[in-house]
């Protein structure tokens, strides 16, 4: 039983090598058919063997990945440093500036809740010059405007809130290349129009 095992498995490798060898050097193969129905008709099939140039071999394919980690991995944003923060008295109101070079950079996203205006600016950190982080805070700066305050909301965002006190505060946005980010803020916006 196993003499004729050995038999069959050598007689089927050799068989196995036979047909690859007898396939690499063929050179074309040409079919004919014919019609019933018609004269003679002629269609040529050719088969080219394979060069060896175009067998791949497995140890230099390249794979795509397939890490999950690697798949779902977005390039880390760079943060921008706000080095300080500055609130000067104007005549509108109160301007909240922001303290950095890349101001023209900073994208602001903005929300009203209630009577807070809320600006989130992501990839950006209140850093002082030594590294430190910190927070702003002016309370009563306006009549109506009971608290502003500047923090790092999450590790690459700041958040600016503006309370207003009994309506929505009229904030309004500039970008000074000298100074930085400005937030320009004045008095509640009235929410009922004036009268006719």
């Amino acid at each position: 039983m196993k003499r004729s095992l050995k038999v069959l498995l050598l007689t089927n490798s050799f068989f196995v090598l036979l047909t690859n060898f007898a396939y690499s050097q063929a050179s074309t193969l040409d079919i004919q058919s014919t019609s019933k129905n018609s004269s003679l008709n002629t269609d040529t099939l050719s088969v080219k063997p394979l060069e060896q140039s175009r067998v791949w071999q497995l140890n230099k394919i390249t794979f795509p990945a397939n890490n999950i980690q690697i798949l779902v991995q977005s390039p880390t944003p760079e943060i921008m440093a706000v080095t300080g923060v500055k609130a000067n008295r104007t005549d509108q109101g109160v301007e909240i500036i922001l303290q950095t070079s890349l101001g023209d950079k900073l994208q602001i996203v903005n929300r009203s809740v209630g009577n807070d205006y809320i600006a989130d600016i992501p990839s950006a950190q209140l850093r002082l010059p030594s590294g430190n982080a910190f927070a702003f805070r002016s309370n009563k700066p306006l009549a109506s405007v009971p608290e502003i305050t500047v923090i790092n909301f999450d590790a690459n965002t700041i958040r600016i809130t503006v309370k207003g006190e009994a309506s929505l505060p009229n904030v309004e946005l500039f970008d000074s290349p000298d100074e930085g980010l400005i937030f320009g803020i004045a008095g509640a916006t009235s929410s009922i129009p004036p009268g006719n």
